[in-house]
């Protein structure tokens, strides 16, 4: 099984998908927890690149993420789900498709881009306003696009996709915990 857990920054993915990996460990499952930008030299080349130490236009920037995430899938997320596990990933394709639409590029290209992307089981949208989200963040750990103006142009393009379960991002950590699990567990993914 694929789950990976989509939103602007701020919105709480990284801690949603740290109790979703706890909540499935104490299940039994056997889990692999991972993230976009991944840990690999082209994931750690566009971590520099959103810190503001390196500057490429908004295209480039799309088929690094594109680049990334093909050698995430084939050395990691691929050989992780062909050994059984069940993988919980924060960021996936959604994630380039809001992101670099909102810097101006064309959906259709990032979506051909990625066609190789397997699809996930569940890609849930944790759904909170910009200037909730944006009040999260720690201002000295903001990266280029940890901005309001910019994040409500990113939140309005998730809006547009389609594939993804709304989950609302108002409520307490636990709450939306919750929500999930319970989206997790109506969809019968266990």
């Amino acid at each position: 099984m694929f789950i990976v857990i989509e939103g602007i920054d701020g919105c709480g993915k990284t801690t949603q998908a740290r109790f979703i990996y706890e909540w499935l460990i104490e299940q039994g499952r056997d889990v692999f927890l991972t993230a976009e930008p991944s840990k690999n030299r082209i994931g750690l080349f566009i971590r520099e690149i959103l810190s503001g130490s390196e500057r490429v236009n908004p295209e480039t920037l799309a088929l690094l993420f594109t680049a990334d995430r093909s050698e995430h899938l084939t050395r990691e997320v691929k050989p992780a789900l062909n050994e059984g596990k069940i993988v919980v990933m924060e960021r996936y394709v959604n994630s380039t498709i809001a992101y670099q639409t909102a810097q101006g590029i064309r959906k259709e290209w990032i979506v051909k881009l990625n066609e190789f992307a397997i699809k996930p089981d569940l890609t849930i949208f944790i759904d909170l306003k910009p200037e909730i989200a944006v009040e999260r963040i720690e201002i000295q750990s903001r990266e280029m696009f940890e901005n309001r103006e910019f994040q409500e142009k990113v939140y309005k393009e998730y809006l547009n996709l389609k594939d993804m379960v709304r989950i609302d991002g108002n409520g307490s950590k636990k709450d939306i915990f919750n929500n999930i699990k319970d989206k997790i567990m109506e969809l019968n993914l266990l």
